[in-house]
């Protein structure tokens, strides 16, 4: 008798229609704004226009030389890869604009390692201004 039930629900179980797939059911891809890698991200418009000018007359020399510059003046700061890989859903947010640029707001996440197990987690939400044209559309699920 157990032989006999078992095999009704085996049979059950492999003759049951299959489930719908989840990818028929998911909602349509979304789509977030997040920052172009090698970009700048100034205090105001005309500090975006500078360092763009700046970095245009370098000609692809010591570029090192010009984000340190930049940042010990507060006036830029250049986001490479490991900037934009620190940024936090919801990538960049368009808070303001003007004309070409915008004012964008991001949350960056720094972690560091402490002991085995304990790590500690740091966030710090930054804001400046770019080019419009900087801003890549990123998908999530």
């Amino acid at each position: 008798m157990k032989t006999a039930s078992l095999i009704i629900l085996l049979f059950t179980l492999v003759a049951a229609p299959a489930p719908v797939s989840a990818q028929t059911t998911m909602p349509p891809t979304e789509y977030l704004e997040t920052l172009k890698e090698g970009c700048w991200i100034c205090v105001s418009p005309e500090a975006y226009d500078q360092a763009v000018e700046r970095e245009r007359n370098l000609h692809g020399q010591d570029l090192d030389a010009l984000k340190k510059q930049l940042l010990e003046q507060k006036l830029c700061m250049y986001a490479d890869a490991e900037l934009v890989g620190r940024m936090m859903v919801p990538y960049a947010t368009v808070v303001e604009r003007n004309g070409t640029k915008v004012k964008v707001q991001f949350t960056l996440e720094y972690r560091k390692r402490l002991e085995f197990l304990h790590r500690m987690i740091s966030r710090a939400v930054m804001a400046g201004w770019t080019a419009s044209t900087n801003l890549v559309k990123k998908p999530i699920l």
